[in-house]
């Protein structure tokens, strides 16, 4: 394992946590239960074609890296908040908010290069060593920040819990400034490892000092401090091949854009303004637009706005095929995914929406490799193939799972017993095997919040 920049003589032993997402790590239990727990909120980022992106953009990081699993889960959230963070066993979590100082994409590679690295040093592992019993008392806080936004309404409520999430476990997960120092150095390596060009780390740093002179607490920089010697430590050292020479990719400005969408859509009336202000091209404020007025049931004027993108990429033609789903044009919708199914037969993004559109698909299955969102898909893609079969005791099965994904353990322990009590034969099998899975991952946290 490379821990280049680490001091070996600080280190515990490492070889405790080596399969960062295994079910002997007590870490990934207490990850995973968080990871879900969060997932479930109104505050959650349902958009595809962004996950796509961003696991490449991750995955493009991640094998210069020591880590034993290479798999990093992601999670986007719709705050007003300006934050990025990790947790164990290998979760990566990025608020709409932080896209606002993020106008390149090698910026944003700072930024996952910096979060990975803490995973990679195993920042959480060490903090814990000295600080056992933060785990407890921060899990409380969490349950109780679960427990407030699920009693209170909408969007408000969730952007303000999410907004304060970081400050809930602040105790645990936020990062020494030596923790601060080594995973600022350690992103410049993985960046140079990677080819990105490693101003992005310094824009990123001079974007978040920049903004904490104003007035507005960063909740960044409550889990990530931000030393005065910090900023001048990263412009001091090698600096590779100017950003200049890499301008930043089609993906990156959707998927930035996407996310401003979702943010402006927690301003209300003044959406336009703070698309305007944030995208500069034609097709990408367009574009926002439509997805914006979409999250805010404006339908008609989200199909004005998407039909005014010039642009065909996966993020638009994702876009348009919602729209179009939500305004009753179903055929123009087929076409849509027609066309993105023929360059890319097995695209699972655009397989989930065909099983969206009342024509008789195949089931789907979950494979372990894939993420979160992925899982989502396809159980959504099978809930539907199942309605559309009459067959109800399936449909029920893949809503329990959808459910556990989303940290709604009780519900889907309820769903997939009526679903055993209808079903029969070989899906009986299968439903019981999953069901005893659950049981047990949920046991395993049960026992980990006691400790």
């Amino acid at each position: 394992m490379n821990l280049a920049c680490a001091n070996a003589n600080d280190l515990p032993d490492l070889a405790r946590y080596e399969n960062e997402r295994g079910l002997s790590n007590p870490s990934y239990i207490l990850g995973q239960y968080w990871f879900r727990k969060i997932n479930g909120s109104a505050g959650l980022i349902e958009f595809p074609p962004a996950y796509n992106y961003l696991r490449e953009a991750v995955a493009s990081i991640v094998p210069n890296t020591g880590l034993y699993d290479k798999t990093i889960d992601l999670a986007l959230l719709n705050s007003t908040e300006t934050n990025a963070f990790v947790i164990p066993g290998n979760h990566l979590f990025i608020y709409s908010d932080i896209l606002r100082l993020i106008n390149n994409e090698s910026t944003l590679m700072g930024l996952l290069a910096h979060e990975v690295s803490h995973l990679e040093l195993h920042h959480y592992q060490r903090s814990l060593e000295n600080q056992k019993n933060e785990q407890a008392k921060a899990l409380l806080l969490v349950l109780a920040g679960v427990a407030a936004a699920t009693a209170g309404d909408g969007e408000t409520t969730s952007a303000l819990w999410l907004g304060g999430m970081a400050n809930q476990v602040e105790n645990m997960l936020s990062y020494s400034r030596a923790h601060e120092q080594e995973a600022d150095r350690r992103g410049r390596e993985l960046m140079q490892l990677s080819g990105f060009p490693t101003s992005g780390m310094n824009e990123l740093l001079a974007g978040l000092f920049k903004q904490s002179l104003g007035s507005n607490r960063i909740e960044f920089l409550s889990t990530h401090p931000l030393p005065q010697n910090r900023l001048s430590d990263s412009l001091t050292g090698q600096e590779q091949t100017s950003v200049l020479f890499t301008p930043s990719s089609d993906s990156f400005r959707y998927f930035r854009a996407t996310l401003l969408s979702y943010r402006a859509a927690l301003e209300g009336n003044r959406y336009r303004n703070f698309l305007s202000s944030s995208l500069t091209t034609s097709d990408e404020y367009h574009y926002g637009l439509a997805l914006a007025e979409l999250l805010m049931h404006y339908n008609e004027t989200a199909l004005e706005n998407i039909n005014k993108v010039q642009s065909r990429n996966e993020f638009v033609d994702y876009l348009k095929t919602i729209i179009y789903l939500t305004v009753d044009q179903d055929e123009q919708a087929k076409q849509v995914i027609e066309d993105r199914l023929a360059l890319a037969p097995n695209d699972l993004t655009f397989t989930y929406l065909a099983g969206q559109v009342k024509e008789q698909k195949p089931y789907l299955r979950t494979t372990p490799d894939q993420l979160g969102y992925e899982k989502r898909m396809v159980y959504r893609h099978n809930i539907a193939v199942a309605r559309q079969r009459n067959n109800q005791p399936y449909a029920l099965y893949n809503h329990a799972l959808l459910q556990f994904e989303l940290g709604k353990d009780k519900p889907a322990l309820n769903l997939i017993n009526r679903a055993i009590k209808q079903s029969s034969g070989s899906d009986r099998s299968e439903m019981e095997s999953m069901k005893t899975q659950l049981e047990l991952l949920e046991d395993a946290q049960r026992r980990e919040d006691l400790n």
